[in-house]
Order: C-alpha cells, then sequence, then structure tokens
C-alpha cells in the first residue's frame, strides 16, 4: 500500500498558522516484541503541500534504520500552530514554578522542546479543524460502502482508507448523535487517520 501523496495534498488545507502531523508508529499489534506502553512514534510538521513528499521520504527513511514495522499516519484535523505556542508557554510557565519549588527534574524538559512542541500541537486543545474519523474494523469493502452512503446522506465524506483492519472514513463535522447506521463503528472526533504501511 503506497502513499499517494497527490490525494493527501487535496486532502490537506493548508494555511499561515494550519499545519498537519505526519506520524511514523511502530504499533504494538504489529510487532511482539513491542509492548503497548513503547510504541516507537517519529513525528514530522508538514506545512504546505509541497512539504508532504518530503515530509513522508523522511519519516520513510527514519524508519528504515529499524526492525519494527511501521504505519504512516496524519492528523486527521489541522493544527493551530499559534494555540501550540501559547499551550507550550503554559507549560514551560509551570515547569518553571515547579523548578523554582526544588524540582530539578523538569529541567531536562527544556533540553528537548521540540518534541514537546509536537506533543502539544497534537493535543486535542491545537486541532484547527473539527472533521469527524469513523473506524470500522473487520468489515467487507461491502459493507464499507453502505457505511459510506449511510454518512453522505447527512454530511461530506473528505477521505475513505482501507487500514489494516478495516475502514477510516473522514467527514466534515456534523450532529452525529441523530446519525443510525447498521454497522458497528468506533467515532473518533481528532485521531490519526491511517495513510499506509511504511514496510510495502
Amino acid at each position: 500500500m503506497g502513499v499517494d501523496v497527490d490525494a493527501l495534498e487535496d486532502y490537506c488545507q493548508f494555511g499561515a498558522e494550519r499545519v498537519y502531523l505526519l506520524l511514523a508508529i511502530a504499533r504494538a499489534k504489529d510487532n511482539e516484541a513491542v509492548p503497548n506502553s513503547s510504541e516507537s512514534v517519529s513525528r514530522k510538521i508538514v506545512e504546505s503541500p509541497d512539504d508532504l513528499a518530503r515530509q513522508v521520504a523522511a519519516l520513510s527513511h527514519e524508519v528504515r534504520r529499524f526492525d519494527e514495522r511501521y504505519r504512516l499516519y496524519l492528523s486527521v484535523n489541522a493544527r493551530n500552530t499559534t494555540a501550540a505556542f501559547f499551550r507550550l508557554r503554559e507549560r514551560m510557565d509551570d515547569w518553571l514554578e515547579m523548578r523554582f519549588r526544588g524540582n530539578v527534574e523538569v529541567i531536562r524538559k527544556f533540553t528537548r522542546l521540540d518534541r514537546e512542541f509536537l506533543s502539544v500541537l497534537q493535543s486535542d486543545s491545537c486541532k484547527d479543524d473539527s472533521n469527524l474519523l469513523f473506524d470500522l474494523d473487520d468489515v467487507a469493502s461491502a459493507t464499507a460502502d453502505e457505511f459510506e452512503r449511510d454518512l453522505s446522506a447527512v454530511t461530506s465524506i473528505l477521505w475513505r482508507q482501507e487500514t489494516p483492519n478495516g475502514y477510516h472514513i473522514v467527514t466534515e463535522p456534523f450532529d452525529y448523535t441523530v446519525f443510525e447506521a447498521n454497522e458497528g463503528y468506533e467515532l473518533k472526533r481528532d485521531d490519526l487517520l491511517f495513510i499506509s504501511s511504511l514496510d510495502d
């Protein structure tokens, strides 16, 4: 399953303060030696359509040196960099207060601000859209087709992606509390959209 960068460029809506996160994750379910609490994650910020191919290639190259199998994901919603800067500043103020109260361990956080920023950027408080991700597990393509038809009667479909376990369907926001479907699903209001396995 390759990466269709052109389709990703169409999906992503970039702006002056709008970016996306691209992640490579060694999921425990794909790697017997990796416990859930130790899943390896690499993140890249994607700032523009032209940046997508470069960041996909960078992540692919980065994880190639490891034995684990990695999956490539994209944040389903754009991230707001200004909101992330303010959240990071709040965290840094907390760390300073902790340091002034005698905590010496917190100093380490200041040596990895780049990772802290990526973590903040991925948080719910920094999402810049309200797209919805419907996760269908263990379903046939025909069932996903029917589910997509039901969804398209109440909202616009933005993306459909086959996953190793089923399908991801992304929609524009709508009142999902009145949505009824014959198939079971998990609704995720701000999560990661499966793009591809990186070992293919």
